[in-house]
């Protein structure tokens, strides 16, 4: 049986100054979000029914492999089993590349072919729909999928979009040898605030505090709704460090301004616990797990403030020393 090893939080102290911002600006510029009107694919049938992907790139690869640009869990897909490309004229064509089992266009194995409005694509186990940027049933699917992914009261994604897409950035970014971390929010004596000045203010707070953060990340980046006054953030290809610093600037963004609701002014502060995929880490659920722990050290040491989980620093092994026969 394996013994637990306990890894004790480093806590930062809530302070902002030149370096901490310059490493944020250095992790990246943070852009808006694609527009919608992309064309896109729906799954209709398979593990991730429902899902909406845009397609934002004008070659897609899909296949069982987690560095393509459309990754199907299904032991029936191929690593690299088919195509899809847009050309110049705007067509999509969906190309199979010498795949096991086959790629089917309307219920036709197909080598090549142009795509239409509507036409159902057949990839192993799973079914997806084609729909062109301009039509209307594009228009519906893209309403109803953002409103299953999304949490209703502050508009960020929700816990399950959370979860789905983090397991498919644990397992590419491992894959892909890239950084992965987690932040996990927990706003400050939110029942007090509920308490003191009732529940609309409490939803006033959770939806200010979405407005104030979620146009900072990048395309890549998901901000969402973990559950009552905790929020998380998943940062693809980011190390420790950088998610660090990208942990301090939400901080900063909600402790200033005050919250003013109905002409009350409200202070407002966020306990930030960070997680980084290393190596020990086993799946999903323990980068979350650690990001948790950290924090529960940041609300431990006085809140307003950030604290990183951190491994234990490694013993040097021990040399053995053989006994001398007497």
């Amino acid at each position: 049986m394996k013994s637990k090893t306990h890894r004790k939080p480093v806590v930062l102290p809530p302070a902002v100054d030149e370096t901490t911002v310059e490493a944020a600006d250095s992790f990246g510029k943070r852009l808006d979000r694609p527009v919608r009107d992309l064309a896109c694919l729906v799954v209709i049938a398979g593990a991730a029914i429902g899902e909406k992907i845009p397609l934002t790139q004008h070659r897609v690869v899909i296949g069982r492999l987690s560095d393509v640009e459309i990754c199907l869990d299904d032991s029936m897909v191929s690593r690299r089993h088919a195509e899809l490309a847009i050309g110049p004229d705007g067509r999509a064509v969906i190309r199979d590349l010498g795949s096991r089992n086959g790629t089917f266009c309307n219920e036709r194995r197909v080598t090549e072919e142009v795509l239409h409005d509507g036409d159902l694509i057949r990839i192993g186990g799973t079914a997806l729909k084609y729909l062109e940027a301009d039509s209307v049933e594009h228009l519906y699917v893209s309403v109803m999928a953002d409103r299953a992914a999304q949490d209703g009261l502050t508009g960020l994604f929700n816990k399950r979009t959370f979860q789905d897409h983090l397991r498919r950035a644990f397992s590419r970014c491992r894959n892909l040898h890239e950084p992965l971390s987690v932040i996990l929010v927990d706003v400050d004596f939110f029942k007090r605030i509920n308490d003191q000045w009732g529940h609309p203010v409490g939803d006033y707070v959770l939806k200010e505090i979405a407005v104030r953060l979620k146009d900072g990340f990048r395309p890549t980046d998901l901000f969402a709704r973990w559950g009552g006054e905790e929020l998380g953030l998943i940062l693809p290809y980011t190390n420790g460090k950088e998610a660090a610093a990208v942990a301090e600037r939400m901080r900063a963004g909600v402790a200033s301004p005050p919250f003013v609701f109905e002409g009350r002014t409200i202070e407002v502060t966020i306990s930030l616990g960070v997680a980084e995929m290393v190596e020990s880490v086993e799946d999903a659920d323990a980068l979350v797990a650690h990001a948790d722990q950290a924090l529960y050290a940041a609300k431990r040491e006085g809140r307003d403030r950030v604290a990183c989980f951190a491994d234990p620093p490694r013993l040097p092994a021990r040399r053995r020393t053989r006994r001398r026969a007497a």
